[in-house]
């Protein structure tokens, strides 16, 4: 009788150990970016992309504001718009030679990406609740500068230059610039 209380005992504590795994809250996102110039054009890996994210509250919404914005990696409070942040919490790797282009390592329970593609001077966001125990999760992410903006796979992506060639866009940038000075 002592062995089959000894044995239930063990049986149980095993049983219990199990239920109770150390959950972690995190994943490690990679991000293949995609880019097309013109609608007619190839579809070809982003070249030229810088990546970060903030922690923020759970059910707040934030925003990046403007291009300049999205340079200078500031995002805004959509309800308190005087309430900003400067500072990400993660800066994305960067490899052009990867499949996955981008990679970041979430380990908050909510977190507001940001992807800007320099050369094509457009930029992404996503307001994304981290999993528990999901180690890695490889997503896509398509940027076309032929469309002033879009939404797809939970990406809101804008072109603050639609419509405007390469030359005049970056004078336009230039001259703004200038006159804040």
């Amino acid at each position: 009788m002592r062995k089959f209380k000894y044995i239930a005992i063990v049986l149980i504590a095993v049983v219990a150990t199990a239920c109770f795994k150390d959950e972690k809250q995190g994943t490690l996102m990679r991000i293949a970016v995609f880019s097309q110039e013109t609608q007619d054009s190839d579809i070809v890996p982003a070249t030229d992309l810088e990546s970060y994210a903030f922690w923020v509250k759970k059910g707040s919404k934030w925003k990046v504001s403007s291009w300049e914005d999205a340079l200078d990696r500031r995002i805004t409070n959509t309800e308190r718009p005087a309430e900003q942040l400067s500072e990400p919490d993660e800066v994305g790797d960067f490899d052009p030679e990867a499949e996955y282009q981008v990679t970041l390592e979430l380990w908050a329970e909510s977190t507001f990406i940001v992807v800007v593609d320099k050369a094509n001077r457009m930029y992404a966001t996503r307001q994304y609740d981290t999993p528990m125990n999901l180690p890695e999760l490889p997503i896509q992410l398509h940027m076309y500068a032929w469309r002033k903006t879009g939404t797809a796979n939970s990406w809101d992506v804008f072109n603050p230059f639609f419509g405007e060639d390469s030359e005049s866009a970056t004078s336009s940038a230039t001259t703004e610039n200038e006159n804040v000075e």
